[in-house]
Parts: C-alpha cells; sequence; structure tokens
C-alpha cells in the first residue's frame, strides 16, 4: 500500500472511532459537575471508610440507608466488592459519627477512616 491509501485508511479509522466513542464522551462530558455544583460543595468533606466485618450485599445496602440518613451527609456508596464506603458530608461533622453510624447497623460491623 502506498502513503496515500494508508492516509485514507487512517481517516476513516478515525471517524469510525468517532463515530462510535462520540456519544460516550458527549455524556461524559454532560455528567460532569458545573461550577454552581461544585462551589455549593466547598464546605463538604469526602471520607472513605475501610467497612469490617461487611458479608454480604444486604449489610452493604443497610450501611449505605444508614450513612445516607445521616444528618449532614449529601452524598454516600458503599462497595461492596472494595469493602468500602465513600461519604460527602458536611465539614464540620466529626469522622466518628460516620464510623458510628455504620457500627448502629450491626453491632459486628466496624468502620475505619481510610487515610488517602
Amino acid at each position: 500500500m502506498n502513503r496515500v491509501n494508508w492516509n485514507v485508511v487512517a481517516i476513516v479509522a478515525g471517524f469510525g472511532l468517532l463515530l462510535a466513542g462520540g456519544p460516550w464522551f458527549i455524556q461524559q462530558m454532560r455528567s460532569l459537575p458545573n461550577a454552581q455544583h461544585l462551589s455549593a460543595r466547598s464546605g463538604q468533606r469526602i471520607l472513605a471508610l475501610e467497612l469490617i466485618g461487611l458479608t454480604g450485599t444486604s449489610d452493604a445496602r443497610r450501611v449505605q440507608l444508614q450513612l445516607a440518613a445521616t444528618p449532614g451527609v449529601s452524598a454516600c456508596e458503599v462497595r461492596f466488592a472494595q469493602k468500602r464506603a465513600y461519604v460527602v458530608f458536611d465539614a464540620a461533622l466529626p469522622d466518628s459519627l460516620l464510623v458510628n453510624a455504620v457500627h448502629s447497623v450491626d453491632s459486628r460491623l466496624l468502620a475505619r477512616v481510610v487515610q488517602q
């Protein structure tokens, strides 16, 4: 193949990638927080908790519901496979409040703050 043919192949492949990945890329760009959302969270912290004693997805769901119901928590995600909880909360709240919220779900569950 000569250079012109390789250029045509590269251009066609590039357009194919744009067509295939374009909608995904646009969706990802739209999901980014705007400046107002970011400034609204300026008084918040994100904390990762290691969940000790987590035995099933039902435990993970109960922990997530308990953390989400804690006053001052604006978002929470529990990942069973990682045995971790990621919590967005008001900066004024102590970490111990979240640790106690996990323990209140079941006495065998413990939470430890993960240093990041």
